[in-house]
């Protein structure tokens, strides 16, 4: 059978040959010439991205199974499946990813034995380790129903609730404690962005992406493989979302006036004077870029349509990882 090579296809193969080279370089000349990082500046935008975000997207796992499993909203489980398989996958990625950012990838293992309570990373690295471990167990009954292994199938099911409960706790710590590790380096970040609620921020954020990229993959799914969207649940999803959205921006003005710092060119006391300086105060938010899909969700009265809901998912996610 012919493949043809289609413009995407063609981006794709560069983007996997460029992949090959920078792993390449990275294992074979280390660190440092491969990515121009330096003990004054060991992380670069790379490590943000793939662990901070890369975590934070992942993040649909644990707010669905509570949903479901815990807060017995049972209208949502057609999508906890599906959702628990992307933070599966997100969370191995992470791991995967973990062994290109670690100087000495061979001594990964490390925290398994060289325990450091009083490390901020050590208990990041367990909380990940341990809700992955936790999401190959809910990710399990999907491959026991499909070659029939009853018994197992049945010990899973009988644990499910300690289970999500466990991953509940396991989350909410690491998503938390990645915005930790900003607090015990104030001199990294301009003092508009270093609050002390980091980690409370950095969790809302984390419950916001979940939602959003279970809306976009939910979108994206359904489109490519033919199956029925459920846009009943996606249009629940995103008025949950708009709330979560709603407490973020909340707290965070309320950080910034309690700290007493301001938007550059934005008089916090005098909302809404001039719109262009308010519009890009909310930018600097990371407010801005979920405006519009908020819009999108709250006037969706008949539900969304398919293309709205990959919008809205996707901006959401855009916005907050850039914004």
């Amino acid at each position: 059978m012919k493949v043809k090579l289609t413009f995407w296809r063609l981006l794709f193969l560069v983007l996997v040959a460029a992949g090959f080279y920078a792993t390449v370089v990275r294992f074979t000349q280390g660190l440092g010439p491969s990515t121009n990082l330096n003990d004054q500046f060991p992380w670069g935008i790379w490590v943000g991205f793939d662990v901070l975000c890369g975590v934070m997207l992942a993040a649909g796992g644990f707010t669905l199974t509570a949903a479901v499993h815990i807060f017995n909203i049972k209208r949502l489980h057609p999508i906890v499946r599906p959702t628990v398989l992307t933070a599966f996958l997100g969370y191995i990625l992470v791991s995967v990813a973990l062994l290109f950012d670690l100087g000495r990838p061979y001594r990964i293992w490390h925290p398994l034995v060289m325990r450091n309570p009083h490390s901020v990373m050590f208990e990041v690295a367990y909380c990940v380790m341990l809700y992955t471990t936790v999401l190959s167990l809910e990710f399990a009954p999907i491959i026991l129903e499909r070659f029939n292994l009853q018994k197992p199938l049945k010990i899973i099911r009988g644990v499910l609730i300690p289970l999500v409960i466990g991953g509940v706790i396991l989350s909410t710590l690491h998503q938390s404690s990645l915005g930790t590790l900003y607090l015990i380096m104030p001199e990294k970040l301009h003092p508009f962005w270093y609050s002390p609620l980091l980690p409370v921020f950095f969790f809302i954020s984390a419950i916001a992406v979940g939602l959003a990229m279970t809306i976009f993959e939910s979108s994206m799914s359904s489109r490519h493989f033919g199956r029925r969207l459920e846009l009943p649940i996606l249009q629940e999803l995103g008025r949950v979302l708009v709330v979560v959205l709603s407490v973020f921006a909340i707290l965070r003005f309320e950080d910034l006036l309690h700290r007493g710092e301001q938007l550059p060119g934005v008089d916090l006391a005098v909302s809404g004077q001039q719109v262009g300086q308010a519009h890009d105060g909310t930018r600097q938010l990371g407010v801005g870029r979920v405006a519009g899909p908020c819009e999108v969700f709250l006037e969706s009265q008949k539900g969304l349509r398919k293309v709205e809901s990959e919008l809205a998912g996707g901006d959401v996610v855009h916005g907050v990882l850039v914004g």
